[in-house]
């Protein structure tokens, strides 16, 4: 009996130990980390002349939250400079709220733009506004990217030429925010339909996504931020099936990166941070 107990607490003490170690690991480790996904997708609607347009993916930034002061978000933007991308695009939650959806940010929002500025791209920089982002004030998150150079797209479509080809992106409003939007409104004067790339940050937008639209991009989920073997994250914010990466649905597209930072409980575990950087070429 004596012998018994005494692996029971062999066995207890060894699964705190792991427990620590995890949690320690999750807390101080992972969300110092770095990755960079690449993918090569192929889409429809795309021209054979844009094959291998390059697209960086940046998402969740969460100014001033764990680890993710100055240097961290800098550190970001040189990554970003260094993919040589055609274009940056900016997935919205670049704030970061003390006590949950109505306190005061971490860091100010006129200084995570400061940091972000600089980001290279041949084709511009690109971004849309997150449910942290309009919780806190969406206007001024607007102005401060809008003053450091990046065009804020929300419900509303830009389109630049290249190779003789017309590429179009169209900002798709936060699904928490709206979860009807008219794309087919914002798509009204474009035609033909194709080299249309969406961006949004919640991906459940890809369910209301129109024909036409080559691909769409999302951030929000980050990946579930906790991903266990045989579990997988035991907490999501979006559809399961659009966790993260590639979805291929009903002949549409879709990339969810797993974003940079971290929100509550403030670790990552099996989702480390990343940026997105894509290769569309013409899906036969």
């Amino acid at each position: 009996m004596k012998l018994l107990l005494k692996r029971m607490l062999l066995v207890f003490a060894a699964i705190i130990i792991i427990i620590t170690l995890l949690l320690s690991y999750a807390y101080f480790i992972e969300p110092r980390q770095f990755v960079i996904t690449e993918e090569t997708i192929s889409v429809k609607n795309w021209t054979s002349e844009e094959s291998g347009f390059k697209i960086v993916a940046i998402s969740d930034i969460h100014g001033g939250s764990h680890y993710m002061d100055d240097a961290r978000i800098k550190f970001v933007v040189e990554q970003a400079n260094a993919q040589e991308a055609d274009i940056v695009v900016l997935l919205g939650d670049y704030v970061s709220q003390s006590d949950g959806r109505s306190g005061a940010l971490r860091m100010p929002m006129s200084q995570i733009a400061d940091d972000l500025q600089g980001l290279r791209a041949r084709y511009g920089v690109y971004a849309v506004i997150g449910n942290h982002d309009w919780w806190y004030d969406e206007k001024k998150v607007r102005r401060e990217l809008e003053r450091i150079g990046y065009k804020v797209l929300e419900n509303e479509a830009t389109s630049f030429d290249k190779n003789g080809q017309t590429i179009t992106i169209i900002g798709i409003e936060d699904f928490w925010k709206r979860s009807k939007v008219d794309i087919e409104k914002v798509l009204a004067n474009i035609n033909p339909r194709r080299n249309i790339i969406a961006i949004t940050h919640n991906p459940d937008s890809f369910d209301q996504l129109p024909g036409g639209i080559s691909i769409l991009l999302a951030g929000h989920t980050h990946g579930g931020q906790v991903v266990l073997p045989f579990i997988g994250a035991p907490v999501i914010v979006a559809k399961r099936e659009y966790l993260r990466g590639h979805v291929e649905k009903n002949g549409k597209n879709l990339f969810v990166t797993t974003g940079y930072a971290t929100t509550f409980p403030f670790i990552r575990l099996g989702v480390p941070p990343e940026i997105a950087v894509l290769n569309l070429t013409v899906k036969n």
